[in-house]
């Protein structure tokens, strides 16, 4: 078996930081904040703080890439700054639910947007909307959607990543077409709805510093994957300058639009229309087309979901095959397919455990209690850039963080802060993820003994791999 190769240019590298973020938070985050903070201006302000924590983590996650160009992202990172234990238990959560879940979770997501557009567009009487309307119907077809994704990124890193170029323009598109028919159809002379404070926020149970903290914890889960290239940093051509530029540009991109969208949300409807609503895309699509055209909205987040399907099998293999690598996982994991130069070992298991979530059926509730545990280690691999440029200034950094340590002291306070104010409100589903997070500290120890007995001459202590982190 072979390794990886360097197929991806810059183009695909910023489409899939792009796919990464764009998902169904714009369209369901802005009516829940609303609901929230009752300030239509504190939420746009929200949102430029949520660019700030992505630039500033981007800006940081590139320099840790070019140090380490290799697949895996912060499993890597973490691995070479304070050794296998946080590595482990990083790509264990990314294992059992970051991406795995995930996946199941946007698939169904999918089943469930198309059903409603029958059912919109067909009423009652529509057989596909009643079809699937079945459960198990409904999990038979998302599994389909898992695996012939699942397949396309077995069959070869090229078609993969065409087939990802091209959900992400599509994605890119069906925003941009929101944004330009939006902000034609949407009446300007409600611009002060951007402004707007609406009556009986004091009575919210949360208010001032924590609500703002728990509110930007919940924006921030729209601008996950700003970190999705550095996974793929093993198979980017000339890493060291399309690391970086990937990164910048596609949180960039992604932040735009983002911004964008959110006014023409705010603009398009009264706040007690938007506010608290879990489909807020769809409620303003309403008010700005009409409910006939809505409808094809509907679908078109469908659409948009497939993008994030195929990047989410993408880029979750690559760290068990780095784990693999290290032999902390079954070491078939870390070969790649000699005939279609992937991992395809790796995909196949993201594949199982996706489908498995689908038919256990709670990978929603899941996804939301490992919100808290997903948020933990980007702040300890930052906190490791900082100990890096102290304990390791010889290391090669093709790329260093500007304005260090402004940048990423920047990312670390306001990330404990969201971190802080999410295990303040949500204290339950917070410490079941610690202890999701705690309980891969057996396994790393019974899988590291085993190791160490099967591959005597090849497993290095924690020392040693720190030691080689350059």
């Amino acid at each position: 078996m072979t390794e990886l190769k360097r197929q991806l240019g810059l183009p695909t590298a910023v489409l899939v930081v792009v796919a990464s973020m764009i998902g169904t938070g714009i369209f369901i985050t802005t009516g829940e904040v609303l609901g929230m903070t009752h300030n239509a201006f504190v939420i746009l302000i929200l949102w430029c703080i949520a660019l700030v924590v992505a630039l500033t983590g981007s800006l940081c996650y590139a320099e840790l890439a070019t140090m380490w160009p290799h697949v895996g992202g912060e499993y890597v990172y973490l691995k070479k700054t304070f050794g296998m234990m946080p590595a482990f238990l990083s790509g264990w959560i990314s294992l059992i639910i970051g991406f795995t879940a995930c996946v199941a979770v946007t698939s169904i997501t999918i089943v469930e947007y198309i059903r409603q557009f029958f059912l919109s567009f067909q009423g009652v009487q529509s057989p596909i909307a009643a079809f699937l309307a079945n459960p198990w119907n409904q999990k038979v077809l998302a599994s389909m959607l898992i695996v012939f994704f699942g397949g396309i990124h077995i069959i070869g890193v090229r078609i993969g990543s065409a087939v990802q170029n091209v959900l992400t323009v599509v994605k890119v598109l069906i925003i941009m077409a929101l944004l330009g028919f939006g902000a034609y159809m949407v009446n300007w002379n409600n611009a002060d709805r951007l402004i707007a404070v609406y009556p009986d926020a004091s009575t919210r149970p949360m208010y001032g510093i924590p609500m703002m903290g728990l509110s930007l914890l919940i924006i921030m889960f729209s601008y996950t994957g700003w970190n999705g290239a550095s996974y793929l940093s093993g198979e980017i051509k000339n890493p060291e300058k399309n690391l970086p530029r990937a990164l910048l540009w596609g949180t960039i991109i992604t932040s735009i639009l983002y911004l964008l969208v959110n006014m023409v949300f705010l603009v398009s409807a009264p706040g007690e229309a938007l506010m608290n609503q879990k489909a807020v895309g769809a409620v303003a699509a309403r008010h700005l087309f009409g409910p006939h055209v809505s409808n094809f909205f509907t679908l078109a987040i469908a659409l948009m979901l497939l993008s994030s399907i195929s990047v989410e099998i993408m880029i979750g293999p690559r760290v068990y095959y780095a784990m693999a690598k290290d032999h902390m996982l079954f070491g078939i994991l870390g070969t790649v397919s000699e005939r279609f130069q992937t991992p395809a070992f790796a995909i196949f298991l993201q594949i199982v455990l996706s489908v498995f979530y689908v038919f256990v059926g709670n990978s929603t509730i899941l996804m939301e209690y490992m919100g808290f545990a997903l948020g933990i280690f980007p702040v300890i691999t930052v906190i490791g850039l900082i100990y890096l440029r102290y304990k390791r200034p010889d290391i090669p950094r093709p790329f260093k963080v500007p304005f260090f340590p402004f940048v990423p002291l920047v990312f670390v306070v306001i990330s404990v802060f969201m971190l802080a104010a999410g295990f303040l409100a949500w204290t339950s589903t917070s410490r079941f993820a610690l202890l999701a997070v705690l309980g891969g500290i057996p396994i790393y120890y019974a899988w590291r003994w085993y190791s160490s007995r099967r591959y005597p001459t090849v497993v290095l202590s924690e020392a040693e791999i720190v030691q080689k982190a350059e």
